[in-house]
This record gives structure tokens, C-alpha cells and sequence, in this order.
């Protein structure tokens, strides 16, 4: 008897360490952002937590790993042609969109899809979802913050304006398994740029029922990637994706549902965001993981694991619209008289270039190891005082009794509040260095946004700002300075740099890839258009019992939670 009850003492306590093995406290992870999205929409990503969805919610024809590399996605394969010109992807088996889940109240009459419509969807993926994405992506309509990196495809530029249909743009599905991608000249980027959120597929189908609700709730969304947006909290407070079991590509998940939440390192009195770091210190926190600024991830506890990327550079940017900054041999003179070692106080390093560490210069090279440091104007007082004079004979030269030289400059000098002190010592070497000839003020911003706001609209001549990188891949950070876009902060205009990129482009070896980008930094660092001074890394920091594993891109803005 006593041998049937031990056995079924056993059997029930088998049974509840199984339940506790699989229950949801354990296989959730928690990371917080600094914004939940009103829209999940992929096309119109804009935020690190939209991104993030993007990244685990969806899979384009090629994924982006943790270490910024192309990888195959729902694309089994690809061939490009000797040209450069024709991308051919091949779709793998089996690929399929993950329904969302609706209860009786989402399947309503007020819901635009429908019981019947849910029921009757062909959830199988064709070569179709991948070209309607694409047309969506860069439709003038959509206003993908994005869509400038799908630029290259052929006609691109003219569907965004509005001057040429959808349909003309050059994307098309040869059968249900191919996808056909012609470009209008050679792009190394361009597999890069297929990897991020607006090149993601979308059903047309699906869409068009939605009627304008597409992404703004979990159940107006369609998913192909190893989760799929389970719910967003209607207050903004958090979102929560789930293992998808429709999912066939090469990065299943391994945990059952991760939730992002509101939080900052920080947050303003009266804020309804959690506070990372006091939750992290606390042995009741919530969070098992996060991306924070490195001296946050100082004062973590020890029991956290820590992970570095390289991916923030502050600079001196000239802007190239303003009379003073516009003159080069002013800018090579004000470059040369500052000297970025003595800027370095604060423990970050001196930046090798504008481009940080953590970037790419093909996939699977990384551009700083590969081209070294960009050369610029180097610290000279000698350099700096031949330049100012210099300028100041080439304006006497050019000066009429109605023009006269100028004997002395207003300089606007803009830069972060954090920051002040550092600008004020980069301004009175300056003034000791050429005089009170320059009439130097010092405009501040208490945050970045507020910084690139004012970096956007233009007035000042001069500023000191952090460059985060946004972009995989050396080239396509060096392209955010072509063309009037508000990334071009320096306002550069540059057919000579232009070509250099075009170059860099269309290259179909890695050292001729990495020799043009180089040489178009250098463009930068040499005509003292850009002066990079220090280099600055973002932390991921984990909980190693709950989120080992855990990767973020080398931007440092997306969580990477199927890799864990």
C-alpha cells in the first residue's frame, strides 16, 4: 500500500514540477523602452521598440544577426547579376503568417476583419508579400521614415514622390517562390537594407481589409518571424510578443513570450516609467534585461553581465551653410587649433573617425579594423594660424568699399547641456589661439532630441554632438551625409563625396568597399567638415539567470530576443 501512495505522491509531484517548468513566470522575459508604439506597422518603424518588433515580429528575404551581418531570412537563397543590377531570391518551404489571436469582442461586427475573414485566410506566404511590402515601403502615401534605404531599387525615388505607380516600381514576383529585385545602379548596401523593418513583407490581401488599422492593434497585425505581437496595452504601458509555431526559419525562439514595458534609467518626477536602474538594484525588479548608457551600467550590481558596443561618436560639426563655417580655411583653422586628446577627460576614447567601432565595412568585416583611422588636420597650432591668415588675406583680397573685410566673427556654438564644459574649453582655446576676432556663444540643449532638433533646423555655425550610429554598415552611415535629407546635419552638398559613395556602391570587393568608403570619410575628417573627438559605448546588461543570451544590434536599439 505504502508503495502505492509513494508512487502516486511521485506522480503528482512529477506532474507539478512539470507545470512549474513550463509556466509563464519562467519563460518571459521583461526589457524595457523608452516608448511604447501606437502602431506595430513595420513600414512606418521609427522607435527602438518598434524596431524591435520588426526584428522579432517579421523576417524580410534576409535577417540582420547580432554582429550586424546578412543572413538568409525567408529567402532560402539569392544570385545577384554580374552587373550588380538583379537580385533573384528563392523563398524557402514552408513559410506561413501567423494569424493573431482575436477573442469573441475582436471577431465582432465592429472589427473590420471578421470571424469569417480569420477563418477563410490563406495563411501560406508568396513571393506577392514580399513585393507589396517593398511597394508599401517606399509608396509615397506610407511615409516610411525609412524608405530612403530601398532607394536604390529602380524607380524608387519617383514612386516616393508620387510621380510614378507602385506597380512601376521595380520589384516583382516571377512565381509564388521568387522574388525579383532590379535596382537602378549597383548598391553594397542594399541586402543591409533589406534586413530592416520597412522592407518587411505584408499580405495584400489582409491589408486592404484592415481598412487604415494596420499594426494599430494585435489583431490588425500579420507576423512571419519567430514571435508575433500577442497584445499591446491600449494605455501605452507595455506589449507582448509570443513564440510563433508557424515560424520555419533559422532563428526559432527559445523562451515563450517576451514583454517590453515603459522605462527609463531615469525618469522625470510625476512619469508613469519604471525606473531601470532602481529596478535593477531592487531583488524584487521585474526586468531581466536592458540597453543603457555606460556610466549607468557602472553602477550596476556585479551579478549583471555586461556587454559593450562601440556605437556613439561626438563631434565637431561645421555646418556648411553658415558664412563662417561655409569657409573652409576657417574650419581647417578652428580643426587644427583643437586638440581632442585633452577632451578625453571623462574616460571614453579618442575616435579613429566618424565612424564607430561597431560598424560594418561589408558583412562580416568590421570597417575600423579593416581601413584604420581616417586621417584629419592632426593638432597644429602652425596649421591653424596659416589657415586664419590665409582667410583673412583671401577676404581682403575679394574686399570692395561697399564689402569690406571682416575684421572679427559671431560664431554660434551649439551643443549639449552635459557638454557645456567641454565646449567652453574647446571656445577659449580658440579665442587664445586667434584672438577676440572671434565673438564665440554657447547654445545649449538639455536632451538629444532638443540637440537634433536644433542640428536639423540650422542658425548655428559650429556644434559638439553625439553621432549615434543608426546604420549597420560604413556606407550606409556615410550615405545619411548625401542629399537634402535632415540627417545631412552639416548641410553638405558635395558632388566629389557623392561620387566617392557611388563608387563605394557599386565595388564588388571588400578592400575596393572599404579603400572608397575610407576615402570618403577622410573627405569629411580632411576638409575639417567633420571633426571626430571621442567615442562612447551603450550597454546591454542582463540578468545571467533569466536573459543569458539576450543580444541587441550593434546600433544598440533593437533586443534580439531569438537568439536566446
Amino acid at each position: 500500500m505504502w508503495k502505492k501512495v509513494l508512487s502516486c505522491l511521485l506522480a503528482v509531484l512529477m506532474t507539478v514540477l512539470l507545470f512549474a517548468a513550463c509556466s509563464p513566470e519562467e519563460t518571459t522575459l521583461r526589457l524595457p523602452v523608452d516608448a511604447i508604439p501606437s502602431s506595430c506597422d513595420p513600414a512606418i518603424s521609427d522607435t527602438a521598440a518598434m524596431s524591435t518588433v520588426a526584428a522579432n515580429c517579421f523576417e524580410g528575404l534576409v535577417r540582420i544577426d547580432e554582429k550586424g551581418n546578412v543572413q538568409p531570412g525567408a529567402a532560402d537563397h539569392w544570385s545577384i547579376s554580374d552587373d550588380g543590377l538583379t537580385y533573384t531570391f528563392i523563398l524557402r518551404d514552408g513559410l506561413q503568417w501567423r494569424l493573431p489571436d482575436m477573442d469573441s469582442t475582436e471577431a465582432s461586427s465592429k472589427n473590420p476583419l471578421g470571424q469569417d475573414f480569420i477563418q477563410n485566410f490563406d495563411t501560406a506566404m508568396t513571393a506577392d508579400d514580399f513585393v507589396f511590402g517593398l511597394q508599401r515601403a517606399v509608396a509615397k502615401n506610407t511615409k516610411a521614415p525609412g524608405a530612403t534605404r530601398l532607394f536604390g531599387i529602380r524607380n524608387a525615388p519617383a514612386v516616393y514622390a508620387g510621380e510614378l505607380k507602385t506597380s512601376q516600381l521595380g520589384v516583382s514576383a516571377v512565381d509564388d517562390k521568387t522574388v525579383r529585385i532590379k535596382l537602378s545602379a549597383p548598391d553594397g548596401n542594399f541586402l543591409t537594407a533589406l534586413g530592416s523593418p520597412c522592407a518587411m513583407p505584408c499580405n495584400r490581401t489582409f491589408f486592404n481589409k484592415t481598412a487604415g488599422r494596420y499594426g494599430l492593434t494585435a489583431s490588425m497585425l500579420l507576423c512571419n518571424g519567430p514571435y508575433y505581437l500577442s497584445d499591446m496595452d491600449p494605455n501605452g504601458k507595455s506589449l507582448t510578443m509570443v513564440k510563433n509555431e508557424n515560424y520555419v526559419g533559422l532563428t526559432p525562439g527559445d523562451i515563450e513570450q517576451c514583454t517590453l514595458v515603459l522605462g527609463e534609467e531615469s525618469p522625470e518626477e510625476g512619469s508613469d516609467s519604471l525606473d531601470i536602474l532602481a529596478d535593477f538594484k531592487s531583488d524584487e525588479g521585474v526586468l531581466d534585461g536592458a540597453v543603457l548608457s555606460a556610466k549607468a551600467a557602472q553602477s550596476l550590481p556585479k551579478t549583471f553581465e555586461v556587454t559593450n558596443y562601440t556605437n556613439i561618436v561626438n563631434v565637431l560639426l561645421f555646418n556648411m551653410d553658415s558664412d563662417f563655417a561655409g569657409n573652409e580655411d576657417l574650419r581647417l583653422a578652428l580643426a587644427a587649433a583643437t586638440d581632442v586628446s585633452k577632451l578625453s577627460a571623462t574616460g571614453d576614447s579618442i575616435a579613429e573617425g566618424l565612424i564607430p567601432d561597431c560598424c560594418n565595412a561589408v558583412s562580416g568585416t568590421l570597417y575600423r579594423e579593416a581601413a584604420g583611422p581616417a586621417k584629419g588636420p592632426g593638432f597644429s597650432l602652425k596649421k591653424a594660424k596659416k589657415a586664419y591668415a590665409a582667410a583673412m588675406e583671401k577676404f581682403e583680397a575679394e574686399a570692395t568699399e561697399d564689402e569690406p573685410a571682416p575684421t572679427s566673427f559671431q560664431i554660434s556654438f551649439l551643443c549639449l547641456s552635459h557638454d557645456k564644459q567641454a565646449a567652453q574649453s574647446i571656445v577659449q582655446n580658440w579665442q587664445k589661439v586667434f584672438g577676440t576676432a572671434l565673438s564665440i556663444s554657447i547654445d545649449t540643449r538639455d536632451t538629444e532630441a532638443e540637440l537634433q532638433d536644433a542640428l536639423i533646423a540650422g542658425g548655428f555655425d559650429v556644434a559638439f554632438a553625439p553621432l549615434h550610429c543608426s546604420e549597420l554598415l560604413a556606407i550606409g552611415m556615410l550615405q545619411q551625409f548625401t542629399g537634402d535629407t535632415e540627417l545631412n546635419l552639416m548641410n553638405l552638398a558635395s558632388d566629389e563625396y557623392d561620387h566617392l559613395l557611388t563608387l563605394a556602391a557599386s565595388a564588388r570587393d571588400d578592400e575596393t568597399v572599404t579603400g572608397y568608403c575610407l576615402a570618403a570619410e577622410e573627405y569629411l575628417t580632411k576638409n575639417a567638415i567633420v571633426l571626430p573627438v571621442t567615442q562612447e559605448s551603450t550597454c546591454l546588461a542582463v540578468k545571467e539567470k533569466t536573459a543569458k543570451g539576450l543580444q541587441v544590434y550593434p546600433t544598440g536599439n533593437t533586443y534580439l530576443i531569438y537568439l536566446i
